[in-house]
């Protein structure tokens, strides 16, 4: 709750790089680029300025095709730790990341409960997930979290589905706040090789306000 509450409004450039393979073991070839804005706004976030491979599309990230997995910003850490997702926290080992020697819990969320949205070009679901955390003690903050979808009904085109986000303290205005640096996304076509990996990396940070206006300068592939 301190963590919610501490957050500014504020944007940042998300930048994906996504691949493909249709082979075991993975043989990962480059697809395309993706860069969005995100716009965090009173504990919400929204994508907007879609562009592939710096082209805009006029389109939402929905709408380009492929499998996506929104959350991986703020909301996902958020929605975890939230009493109505009632996720059961186990712990298991500690273990060292960035520098910081952290306490790693396993955790279960039933589909029933789930927030986590991901979408295909056909269907949507909210899915039972498991996973991991990894926390530093002497803040009190996340550094990284793992997760899997579980259960995943038969007739939902994926039957693997995997993320994981990494935290870093960004300064925005005269404040220093923990917030995704890093992202990884997976997904694979049920009963195939076919899978796809979205890597995702988060940049420019800024505040954010009602009058604000969102300008970036294009990035390269």
């Amino acid at each position: 709750l301190t963590f919610s509450e501490g957050l500014p409004d504020y944007v940042c450039k998300e930048i994906i790089a996504r691949s493909v393979s249709t082979s075991r073991p993975a043989d990962w070839q480059a697809q395309d680029v993706v860069t969005t804005d995100i716009v965090y706004e009173k504990g919400r976030e929204r994508y907007q300025n879609v562009a592939v491979n710096n082209r805009p599309t006029g389109k939402q990230v929905e709408e380009l095709g492929g499998a996506w997995s929104t959350g991986e910003f703020a909301s996902t850490l958020l929605d975890l730790l939230s009493p109505a997702t009632d996720a059961r926290f186990e712990f298991r080992r500690q273990s060292v990341i960035s520098g910081v020697q952290t306490r790693v819990y396993d955790f279960e969320v039933e589909q029933a409960h789930s927030h986590w949205h991901v979408q295909t070009e056909s269907q949507s679901i909210n899915p039972a997930y498991r996973g991991s955390m990894w926390l530093d003690p002497e803040s009190g903050r996340i550094l990284r979290i793992e997760m899997q979808a579980r259960s995943l009904p038969k007739d939902f085109p994926f039957d693997t589905v995997e993320s994981a986000v990494e935290y870093a303290r960004v300064r925005i205005g005269p404040g220093e706040f923990l917030l995704p640096s890093h992202a990884e996304s997976l997904s694979c076509q049920r009963g195939t090789p076919n899978c796809s990996l979205n890597v995702i990396d988060f940049r420019n940070y800024h505040k954010y306000d009602a009058d604000s206006t969102i300008e970036f300068s294009a990035s390269k592939p």
